[in-house]
């Protein structure tokens, strides 16, 4: 248990570090985004990241969408989190190559 925890631990540190890098991102390599999903659509996908910023990142014809359940990038529902896989454009813009879909939201409870 002990050391399934430290894995955990390990790969959290490993994820926050890669927000750090979004701040200086530049051409050439990937970077990893980390949040909860606030808008998704078509052509792009907002979420607010674990600093609590709002990050828009561009959606291709090649983005990947990896969840249990096949879904395009306009089903995914505000609330969900997910891990990024993204590179800078020449324009300055983000543009995914992987959205790995986490954790949904609950299903709300109705009012009694």
């Amino acid at each position: 248990m002990t050391k399934r925890i430290a894995v955990m631990v390990a790969t959290l540190a490993v994820l926050t570090l890669g927000i750090g890098t979004r701040l200086i991102a530049h051409e050439g390599h990937d970077h990893k985004v980390m949040g909860t999903v606030t808008m998704a659509a078509a052509n792009r996908v907002v979420l607010k990241d674990t600093t609590g910023k709002d990050v828009t990142v561009q959606v291709t014809k090649d983005t990947k969408v990896k969840a249990k359940q096949a879904m395009k990038v306009e089903e995914i529902k505000p609330g969900t989190r997910v891990v990024v896989t993204a590179f800078m454009d020449k324009d300055k813009s983000m543009k995914a190559k992987l959205i790995e879909v986490g954790v949904a939201p609950a299903a709300a409870k109705p009012a009694k």
